[in-house]
């Protein structure tokens, strides 16, 4: 049995990589470690252990354990070993708040609709008798997967009972090569800037100026899904005899042939007036798209996302004669090759096999 007290005394002897190894641990490696070394190099130097210790500020036994054990080990020993650390206070922390954020406060018997950190904590202590801080439920949300985000609006997942028969049209109509296909889609622009994300410098928070008095303006507008020719009328409001106006247009560009114009739900689209004028006007026929399903199936979409992004993101129009121009202007430059880029879908793809055929 190895007896205690006072150390015998050690010297250490380095080689000269040893030593170079020794100097740059000390340099490189933080806290104890850079410490360790340093014993090491004092003891090449000639020091004895108690004057390591004392210029060290260490007890002699400490600074003899470590020469010993680089003289068995060398400069990998004066490393730390792993340490289990402190066990944790609910070793089923993490299973528990998983299950617990994973359903709604409602069903808990709150009148609040959303965990905080704060909530989840509270419920913990007084539901299950779990005591853990607010860095350790955060930690705890990570480790199950969870994070903090905001969430988006969902739209009513109903089901247009016509679909299938409304689906089966437009495949019909999309197969007569000698036909042209228009879809269609209204919008509005505003005076008030789009806020979307820039380059700025750190720091530094970027601001757009606002109108003051928003004002805003109509859009109709349609894209022609084998030739990529872009239609647009802005005017006041978005009623039956704007969108009748919009198809006179239509007819007016393509003088000769039938015209379908694939469309939405909306009421401007089903009423009598529209009805009554699409009667006297056989050349152009109205295709309606499944309901609740316009935003996915009508390429003009990809339009709006890409005028606003271009005219209004960050920029404020002082007038709504300056905002008309930068539409117009935007509907000039905007090429046909671009426009097919841009609407590029299953529909569009389909109209396109007879173009290419």
């Amino acid at each position: 049995m190895k007896k205690r007290g006072r150390p015998v005394e050690i010297h250490i002897k380095l080689t000269k990589k040893q030593r170079a190894e020794l100097r740059q641990m000390a340099r490189r490696s933080v806290g104890r470690v850079s410490e360790r070394a340093h014993f090491v190099l004092l003891s090449d130097k000639g020091k004895s252990v108690p004057e390591i210790a004392e210029l060290m500020d260490y007890s002699a036994e400490t600074v003899y354990g470590w020469l010993e054990r680089y003289r068995e080990q060398g400069a990998a020993g004066l490393d730390d070993e792993e340490r289990s650390g402190r066990p944790p206070k609910e070793p089923h922390l993490k299973d528990i708040v998983e299950t617990q954020a994973g359903q709604s406060p409602e069903c808990s018997g709150y009148t609040f609709s959303n965990w905080t950190v704060d909530a989840l904590t509270g419920h913990l202590q007084r539901r299950f008798k779990v005591l853990v801080s607010r860095s350790s439920m955060r930690r705890a949300l990570r480790e199950a997967g969870f994070s903090w985000g905001r969430p988006k609006l969902e739209m009513p997942r109903r089901k247009d009972p016509e679909a299938q028969a409304k689906m089966a049209r437009i495949d019909q109509v999309l197969k007569q090569a000698e036909v042209t296909i228009i879809a269609e889609d209204e919008s509005e622009v505003h005076q008030l800037p789009v806020l979307r994300a820039k380059w700025r410098r750190r720091g530094q928070q970027s601001q757009v100026p606002t109108p003051g008095q928003n004002k805003k303006c109509a859009l109709f507008g349609g894209v022609n899904l084998r030739t990529g020719e872009c239609h647009n009328l802005i005017t006041k409001r978005k009623r039956s005899v704007e969108f009748i106006e919009f198809l006179s247009g239509l007819l007016a560009a393509y003088p000769t042939g039938l015209i379908y114009v694939l469309v939405d739900n909306v009421s401007i689209h089903t009423s009598k007036k529209t009805h009554d004028w699409l009667a006297s006007h056989p050349r152009l026929k109205l295709v309606y798209l499944p309901t609740y399903s316009g935003h996915k199936l009508n390429p003009v979409e990809k339009i709006w996302w890409h005028l606003k992004a271009k005219i209004a993101a960050n920029r404020c129009f002082k007038t709504l004669d300056a905002l008309i121009a930068a539409v117009h202007r935007y509907f000039e430059e905007l090429s046909a090759e671009c426009v097919l880029r841009l609407i590029n879908s299953p529909i569009v793809r389909q109209a396109q096999c007879l173009v290419a055929a």
